[in-house]
């Protein structure tokens, strides 16, 4: 579930995942990718933070636990600078089976905060429809 004037992308493979992007006419975004017969979901997340610290400067982190994770979910908040904006961005990953889970919920950071509910909606679809 996602709003009306977003629009998805997807399904999209690079080798190592596939997945889909849902993203707004503001450029908001929320990407889930499926690692298949993965099973280290904290490296994959770790992976992740490494990619966007060599994308962006001065990127900031620390550990995120949202309402409703998984026992073994991980998260971490990321914010850093880009056009001159900051940008937030959440990624979660989560053991599903055997396969990982990724997500990931990027704005600049007013809109985040403006939308932090419809980003926590989408998440709690996805847990839902695992659980």
């Amino acid at each position: 579930m996602y709003p009306d004037n977003w629009e998805l992308t997807g399904p999209v493979d690079d080798g190592d995942s596939e997945g889909y992007v849902v993203e707004s006419p503001t450029g908001m975004f929320f990407s889930l990718n499926r690692y298949a017969g993965r099973s280290d979901h904290e490296n994959i997340l770790k992976q992740a933070c490494q990619a966007m610290d060599a994308e962006y400067d001065e990127v900031e982190s620390e550990v995120y636990k949202s309402e409703g994770a998984f026992p073994e979910e991980v998260g971490v908040e990321l914010q850093f600078y880009c056009n001159s904006l900051v940008i937030t961005s959440l990624m979660l990953a989560m053991q599903y089976q055997d396969d990982v889970l990724l997500v990931q919920m990027q704005a600049e950071n007013r809109d985040f905060d403006q939308n932090e509910l419809v980003f926590a909606a989408m998440l709690k679809t996805v847990r839902d429809g695992l659980a």
